[in-house]
């Protein structure tokens, strides 16, 4: 599993790297195919590309660990 989280990851910024609507949709697509089953997303059929972004920091909250501890 971390090794598909590490390749989701390098997805995602890929996704946030791209232009052009139509390749971060595709991106986002493969992302999602990826994702097991319980946790796949749902991707309306008009998406923007302040919609992207939104989806794909949510994919980073879920795969990345929290970067602070609890004291």
């Amino acid at each position: 599993m971390i090794q598909n989280t590490t390749h989701l990851i390098s997805l995602v910024e890929k996704c946030r790297e791209e232009n052009d609507i139509g390749q971060r949709i595709a991106i986002l697509e493969v992302i999602n195919c990826l994702l097991p089953t319980e946790t796949k997303l749902i991707i309306p059929s008009l998406i923007t590309n302040s919609c992207v972004d939104n989806i794909l920091s949510a994919l980073e909250v879920r795969l990345l660990p929290p970067i602070y501890t609890h004291l």
